[in-house]
């Protein structure tokens, strides 16, 4: 029986030559026939990661697994992975079929088997027909497409996709994020994939990794990095946020905005000073005096299917409001929440504290 695992990273630790850390003591790993997103800031250490797989570049210290076998320093072209990169890298003067089959060429695999093998994966990425047309005389997503069939037609376990969508329209850009998804989930093998864009990610992946300088802060599900953040990097890089600094009172009761408020929060220090956010369209507006916190609006933009506005509290808390609902500047409204809404963070959390503070507090809870 398989590994659900097919990489695994441990310890892994690379420094470039001026003593840089680059990546700083990284442990994670990466199940079979998933759509995976690193993501995070330019330098965060993202690429170099899909490099290390890739067998690009080697970690300075700690292990690489593939399949189970340490591949630390195994040639890149023993790997069963393939990159599709930023710039796809196309050969410009061979043609398409040319470009999908210089791999099996490499490896000299007979003509038969090389024109199967490149019509099936022309057709995976909905090319066909297109062989003998030139890389000058396609467009950007036709040849990210071609670029995903070179990719594919090896038949490997990985794929590893490097930005490959940043030189597109918005438009072409929504629709490669679609098609990339969907072909993922036909091929049924592992992608995964790097970008700064939070909404592609939140979009696309069955698995995020958040990174920040060198070190993962958060993994898991699109829902679960976006509803429950660990820290302020990672609650103000995916989407937007309120944050503002309150206090724990005691187990699912935390003050901020000078009030105290109901929440599905536990296993803080009573009275420890925390972190707390409200994502903008978990508040809604009411009339003066009938919500939870008054506010006077300071500015509105209008964002095609929402009103953006920023209001203040009485406390000289600044609030970021979604909606629909039509107010002026100037005006003095209420702001409505649910405790689900209020997400208590605990200043600059690791996941690992993260999970060891709710394992702790889930045995104390079950002890009574």
């Amino acid at each position: 029986m398989e590994n659900a695992s097919i990489i695994q990273f441990v310890n892994v630790t690379k420094t470039f030559a001026d003593d840089t850390i680059v990546l700083d003591n990284v442990s994670f790993e990466i199940e079979r026939g998933k759509f995976y997103t690193l993501l995070g800031p330019s330098g965060c250490g993202k690429t170099t990661i899909l490099r290390l797989i890739a067998g690009f570049i080697e970690p300075t210290s700690g292990e690489v697994y593939f399949d189970g076998k340490k591949i630390n320093h195994l040639p890149a072209n023993k790997r069963q992975v393939n990159t599709v990169f930023q710039d796809y890298a196309l050969f410009p003067h061979l043609n398409v079929f040319e470009n999908v089959a210089f791999g099996l060429r490499i490896k000299r695999e007979k003509k038969s088997v090389i024109e199967a093998k490149v019509k099936e994966a022309l057709s995976f990425v909905n090319l066909s027909g297109y062989e003998n047309r030139e890389i000058s005389e396609m467009s950007g997503g036709q040849r990210q497409r071609v670029a995903i069939a070179r990719a594919i037609v090896n038949e490997p376990k990985v794929i590893l996709l490097d930005e490959p969508l940043s030189a597109l329209d918005l438009k072409l850009r929504t629709q490669m994020q679609y098609e990339l998804r969907e072909l993922q989930r036909r091929l049924g093998i592992t992608f995964i994939f790097v970008t700064h864009d939070q909404e592609e990610a939140l979009a696309m992946s069955d698995e995020i990794f958040v990174i920040n300088k060198g070190k993962i802060q958060q993994s898991g599900t699109p829902i679960d990095i976006y509803d429950e953040p660990i820290n302020r990097f990672v609650a103000d890089f995916i989407g937007e946020s309120n944050i503002v600094k309150g206090k724990m009172i005691e187990d699912y009761l935390v003050e901020f905005a000078g009030k105290r408020f109901t929440c599905v929060d536990g296993g803080i220090t009573p009275n420890e000073p925390v972190e707390i956010v409200i994502r903008p369209e978990d508040l809604e507006i009411t009339k003066k005096g009938a919500g939870k916190l008054e506010v006077t609006v300071h500015s509105k933009l209008f964002r095609g299917v929402h009103y953006e506005m920023t209001c203040r509290d009485v406390e000289g808390n600044d609030w970021l409001v979604h909606t629909t609902r039509k107010v002026d500047v100037g005006d003095m409204i209420g702001l409505d929440f649910e405790p689900e809404a209020i997400h208590v963070m605990r200043f600059d959390e690791s996941e690992e504290d993260f999970d060891r503070r709710m394992e702790q507090y889930t045995e104390e809870e079950a002890n009574g």
